[in-house]
Protein backbone atom coordinates (compact mmCIF):
# COMPACT_ATOMS: atom_id res chain seq x y z
CA UNK A 1 0.00 0.00 0.00
CA UNK A 2 1.18 3.47 -1.17
CA UNK A 3 1.07 6.44 1.35
CA UNK A 4 -1.22 8.19 -1.50
CA UNK A 5 -2.98 5.38 -2.79
CA UNK A 6 -6.46 6.53 -3.85
CA UNK A 7 -5.57 10.00 -3.94
CA UNK A 8 -5.61 12.07 -7.32
CA UNK A 9 -3.05 14.86 -7.78
CA UNK A 10 -2.22 17.83 -9.70
CA UNK A 11 0.87 19.58 -10.00
CA UNK A 12 1.60 22.64 -11.56
CA UNK A 13 4.89 23.45 -13.13
CA UNK A 14 5.90 19.95 -13.17
CA UNK A 15 8.21 20.06 -16.56
CA UNK A 16 11.32 20.09 -14.30
CA UNK A 17 13.20 20.85 -10.92
CA UNK A 18 10.92 20.68 -7.90
CA UNK A 19 7.55 19.63 -9.75
CA UNK A 20 8.83 16.72 -11.86
CA UNK A 21 10.61 15.08 -8.53
CA UNK A 22 7.11 15.80 -6.77
CA UNK A 23 5.01 14.22 -9.18
CA UNK A 24 7.54 11.51 -9.73
CA UNK A 25 7.44 10.63 -5.78
CA UNK A 26 3.17 10.86 -5.50
CA UNK A 27 2.98 8.40 -8.43
CA UNK A 28 5.55 6.22 -6.78
CA UNK A 29 3.80 6.23 -3.80
CA UNK A 30 0.40 5.53 -5.21
CA UNK A 31 -1.13 8.96 -6.44
CA UNK A 32 -3.42 9.27 -9.65
CA UNK A 33 -1.19 12.23 -10.77
CA UNK A 34 -1.56 15.17 -13.57
CA UNK A 35 1.11 17.14 -14.59
CA UNK A 36 0.65 20.52 -16.23
CA UNK A 37 3.60 22.82 -17.37
CA UNK A 38 3.76 24.80 -21.68
CA UNK A 39 5.97 22.28 -22.76
CA UNK A 40 3.75 19.46 -23.75
CA UNK A 41 6.91 17.20 -25.34
CA UNK A 42 8.80 17.14 -22.16
CA UNK A 43 5.85 16.54 -19.79
CA UNK A 44 4.69 13.87 -22.11
CA UNK A 45 7.74 12.37 -22.08
CA UNK A 46 7.52 11.63 -17.93
CA UNK A 47 3.73 10.91 -18.16
CA UNK A 48 4.42 7.91 -20.53
CA UNK A 49 7.03 6.29 -17.69
CA UNK A 50 4.39 6.17 -15.22
CA UNK A 51 2.22 4.21 -17.54
CA UNK A 52 -1.40 4.77 -16.03
CA UNK A 53 -0.22 6.68 -12.88
CA UNK A 54 -0.45 9.88 -14.55
CA UNK A 55 -1.51 12.00 -17.40
CA UNK A 56 -0.01 15.17 -19.05
CA UNK A 57 -1.84 18.00 -20.02
CA UNK A 58 0.16 21.39 -21.95
CA UNK A 59 -1.06 24.60 -20.59
CA UNK A 60 -0.12 27.75 -19.10
CA UNK A 61 -1.09 28.13 -15.50
CA UNK A 62 -1.99 32.04 -15.76
CA UNK A 63 -4.40 31.19 -18.76
CA UNK A 64 -8.22 30.66 -16.98
CA UNK A 65 -8.70 28.34 -19.65
CA UNK A 66 -6.03 26.10 -19.64
CA UNK A 67 -6.69 25.89 -15.86
CA UNK A 68 -10.27 24.37 -16.98
CA UNK A 69 -8.99 21.93 -19.49
CA UNK A 70 -6.47 21.20 -16.45
CA UNK A 71 -9.54 20.07 -13.94
CA UNK A 72 -11.81 18.59 -16.45
CA UNK A 73 -9.55 16.92 -18.06
CA UNK A 74 -8.15 15.40 -14.22
CA UNK A 75 -12.26 14.59 -13.38
CA UNK A 76 -12.90 12.90 -16.64
CA UNK A 77 -9.84 10.22 -16.68
CA UNK A 78 -9.44 10.70 -12.76
CA UNK A 79 -11.91 12.14 -10.61
CA UNK A 80 -11.62 15.39 -8.33
CA UNK A 81 -8.06 16.45 -7.49
CA UNK A 82 -7.35 15.96 -3.62
CA UNK A 83 -3.93 16.94 -3.66
CA UNK A 84 -3.28 20.49 -5.49
CA UNK A 85 0.70 21.37 -5.41
CA UNK A 86 0.89 24.85 -6.95
CA UNK A 87 5.06 24.90 -8.20
CA UNK A 88 4.76 26.64 -11.12
CA UNK A 89 7.04 29.91 -10.98
CA UNK A 90 8.91 32.08 -13.05
CA UNK A 91 12.42 34.39 -12.94
CA UNK A 92 12.84 37.45 -14.90
CA UNK A 93 15.85 39.54 -13.45
CA UNK A 94 15.82 43.07 -13.41
CA UNK A 95 16.67 46.33 -11.17
CA UNK A 96 12.91 47.95 -10.66
CA UNK A 97 13.40 50.88 -12.96
CA UNK A 98 14.16 48.40 -16.02
CA UNK A 99 11.31 46.23 -15.02
CA UNK A 100 8.56 47.30 -17.27
CA UNK A 101 5.05 46.82 -16.95
CA UNK A 102 4.50 43.82 -18.75
CA UNK A 103 7.43 42.08 -16.73
CA UNK A 104 5.75 42.98 -13.33
CA UNK A 105 2.01 41.52 -14.52
CA UNK A 106 3.39 38.35 -15.96
CA UNK A 107 5.77 37.71 -12.79
CA UNK A 108 2.93 37.96 -10.56
CA UNK A 109 0.12 36.61 -12.85
CA UNK A 110 2.49 33.11 -12.80
CA UNK A 111 3.71 33.04 -9.70
CA UNK A 112 0.36 34.42 -7.93
CA UNK A 113 -2.32 34.52 -10.25
CA UNK A 114 -1.67 30.74 -11.30
CA UNK A 115 -1.87 29.28 -7.70
CA UNK A 116 -5.35 31.58 -7.37
CA UNK A 117 -7.11 30.30 -10.66
CA UNK A 118 -6.00 26.70 -9.71
CA UNK A 119 -6.82 26.38 -6.08
CA UNK A 120 -10.00 28.63 -7.03
CA UNK A 121 -10.87 25.36 -9.05
CA UNK A 122 -10.19 22.94 -6.65
CA UNK A 123 -11.39 23.77 -3.74
CA UNK A 124 -15.20 23.62 -4.80
CA UNK A 125 -14.96 19.60 -4.42
CA UNK A 126 -12.80 19.91 -1.45
CA UNK A 127 -15.14 21.41 0.32
CA UNK A 128 -17.99 19.73 -0.43
CA UNK A 129 -16.14 15.99 0.23
CA UNK A 130 -14.17 17.61 3.38
CA UNK A 131 -11.14 17.10 2.63
CA UNK A 132 -8.17 17.74 0.62
CA UNK A 133 -4.64 19.52 0.57
CA UNK A 134 -3.07 22.22 -0.89
CA UNK A 135 1.02 23.70 -1.01
CA UNK A 136 2.05 26.22 -2.67
CA UNK A 137 5.81 26.53 -3.65
CA UNK A 138 7.43 29.91 -2.45
CA UNK A 139 10.71 30.59 -2.17
CA UNK A 140 13.32 32.11 1.02
CA UNK A 141 12.99 35.31 -1.76
CA UNK A 142 9.57 36.03 -0.33
CA UNK A 143 10.72 35.00 3.06
CA UNK A 144 11.09 38.13 5.62
CA UNK A 145 14.20 38.34 7.03
CA UNK A 146 16.85 36.84 5.02
CA UNK A 147 18.62 39.41 2.76
CA UNK A 148 17.44 39.77 -1.12
CA UNK A 149 19.06 39.43 -4.40
CA UNK A 150 19.63 42.90 -5.99
CA UNK A 151 17.54 42.94 -9.40
CA UNK A 152 14.91 40.59 -8.01
CA UNK A 153 12.17 42.90 -6.49
CA UNK A 154 9.50 41.81 -8.73
CA UNK A 155 10.00 38.20 -7.75
CA UNK A 156 10.43 38.52 -4.38
CA UNK A 157 7.52 40.70 -4.25
CA UNK A 158 5.38 37.85 -6.25
CA UNK A 159 6.50 34.93 -3.65
CA UNK A 160 5.95 37.21 -0.34
CA UNK A 161 2.26 37.58 -1.80
CA UNK A 162 2.09 33.64 -2.28
CA UNK A 163 3.20 33.11 1.50
CA UNK A 164 0.54 35.86 2.35
CA UNK A 165 -2.40 33.64 0.15
CA UNK A 166 -1.58 30.65 1.79
CA UNK A 167 -1.97 32.10 4.82
CA UNK A 168 -5.24 33.77 4.57
CA UNK A 169 -6.83 30.99 2.58
CA UNK A 170 -5.87 28.77 5.22
CA UNK A 171 -8.25 30.10 7.62
CA UNK A 172 -11.43 30.00 4.96
CA UNK A 173 -11.15 27.09 4.24
CA UNK A 174 -10.32 25.12 7.46
CA UNK A 175 -13.42 24.60 8.71
CA UNK A 176 -14.26 22.46 5.28
CA UNK A 177 -11.35 19.80 6.40
CA UNK A 178 -8.83 21.40 3.47
CA UNK A 179 -5.45 22.70 4.25
CA UNK A 180 -3.16 24.81 3.08
CA UNK A 181 0.35 24.99 3.28
CA UNK A 182 3.45 26.49 2.04
CA UNK A 183 6.99 25.50 0.81
CA UNK A 184 9.70 28.20 0.87
CA UNK A 185 13.18 26.66 -0.88
CA UNK A 186 16.58 28.27 -1.02
CA UNK A 187 19.26 26.84 -3.27
CA UNK A 188 17.84 23.92 -5.75
CA UNK A 189 19.50 21.79 -7.87
CA UNK A 190 17.51 22.78 -10.46
CA UNK A 191 18.42 24.36 -14.20
CA UNK A 192 16.02 27.94 -12.53
CA UNK A 193 18.70 28.42 -9.66
CA UNK A 194 21.68 27.69 -12.54
CA UNK A 195 20.16 30.05 -14.41
CA UNK A 196 19.48 33.11 -11.30
CA UNK A 197 22.47 32.05 -9.49
CA UNK A 198 25.43 32.44 -12.34
CA UNK A 199 26.75 29.09 -11.57
CA UNK A 200 26.85 29.05 -7.37
CA UNK A 201 26.40 25.93 -5.98
CA UNK A 202 22.53 24.89 -4.90
CA UNK A 203 22.27 23.30 -1.05
CA UNK A 204 20.04 20.95 -1.51
CA UNK A 205 18.18 18.24 -4.33
CA UNK A 206 14.85 18.89 -6.07
CA UNK A 207 13.72 15.47 -4.37
CA UNK A 208 14.41 16.95 -0.97
CA UNK A 209 12.14 19.62 -1.24
CA UNK A 210 9.91 17.01 -2.82
CA UNK A 211 10.12 15.36 -0.10
CA UNK A 212 8.71 18.30 1.95
CA UNK A 213 5.97 19.07 -0.12
CA UNK A 214 4.88 15.70 0.07
CA UNK A 215 4.61 15.80 4.13
CA UNK A 216 2.82 18.50 3.84
CA UNK A 217 0.48 17.05 1.27
CA UNK A 218 -0.17 13.85 3.27
CA UNK A 219 -1.90 12.72 6.48
CA UNK A 220 1.66 12.92 8.69
CA UNK A 221 1.14 16.78 8.37
CA UNK A 222 -2.63 17.24 9.53
CA UNK A 223 -2.25 19.40 12.22
CA UNK A 224 -0.47 21.94 10.14
CA UNK A 225 -2.29 24.52 8.16
CA UNK A 226 -1.52 27.64 6.51
CA UNK A 227 2.04 27.16 7.56
CA UNK A 228 5.24 28.02 5.60
CA UNK A 229 7.96 25.52 5.69
CA UNK A 230 11.59 27.09 4.85
CA UNK A 231 13.85 24.58 3.76
CA UNK A 232 17.14 26.11 3.70
CA UNK A 233 20.56 26.81 5.97
CA UNK A 234 20.49 29.42 8.04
Amino acid sequence: MGEFDGRIAIVTGASSGIGRSAAELLAQRGARVVILARSAAKIEAIAATHADRMIAIAGDVSDLASIERLFAKTEARFGHCDLLINNAGMIDPAPLVDTTIEQWDRMFAVNVRGAFLTSRRALPSMIERKRGAIVNVSSISGVVGPEKFPGWVSYCASKGALISMTEALAVEVKEHGVRVNCVSPGAVDTDMWAEASGGAPASMTADEVAETILFLASERSRPMNGQNLNVYSS
